[in-house]
């Protein structure tokens, strides 16, 4: 079945280079571009100038090989809150559960450290990824277009004491 474990960059930028190469389907919706290396530091470590580092998180899937990663900032928005940068799945373990066992891993960290809520950005240009997260009972909160003309729907789970 395998584990999830927290990666680190440099030490596992090759491996999370080798799954976003497997996984480029999603990263060149994101970006339009192949996965290199400035993607994967840039996955693995970017976070707004009010984000600590030791606050940026990257967790793995691995079982023969790294199959899935989470990414996330504690304290962004609000300093209560956490924020799912990214969840990439190989292509072929999509489907199996394995995204919903990664996204219960983050929801399970960010209860454990009291996070009011768990925030999502999700691609418009991605419907299923975005009915996914309403599965799991993320609520729609604002649409917004970034710099790089993409519209994104930001999606919240209340995590607080009385939330199921």
């Amino acid at each position: 079945m395998g584990e999830i474990a927290q990666l680190h960059y440099p030490k596992d930028s090759a491996q999370v280079l080798d799954l976003c190469q497997r996984a480029s389907d999603y990263v060149r919706l994101e970006t339009a571009m192949a996965p290199d290396a400035a993607y994967i530091r840039e996955t693995m470590t970017d976070a707004p100038p009010n984000v600590p580092s030791n606050q940026v998180w990257c967790w793995g899937h691995r079982s023969d090989t790294l199959d899935a990663i989470a990414t996330c900032l504690k304290g962004y928005y609000e300093p209560d809150d956490w924020y799912l940068g990214l969840l990439l799945l190989d292509p072929a373990k999509r489907g199996a559960g394995l995204g919903k066992r990664m996204a219960q891993h983050v929801i399970e960290q960010a209860r454990a450290d009291n996070a009011a809520c768990l925030r999502i950005a999700v691609l418009d240009i991605n419907p299923r990824a975005r009915a996914f997260w309403m599965r799991l009972g993320f609520v729609h909160e604002k649409s917004t277009q970034a710099g790089d003309g993409q519209l994104r729907h930001v999606h919240r789970l209340p995590l607080g004491k009385d939330t199921p």
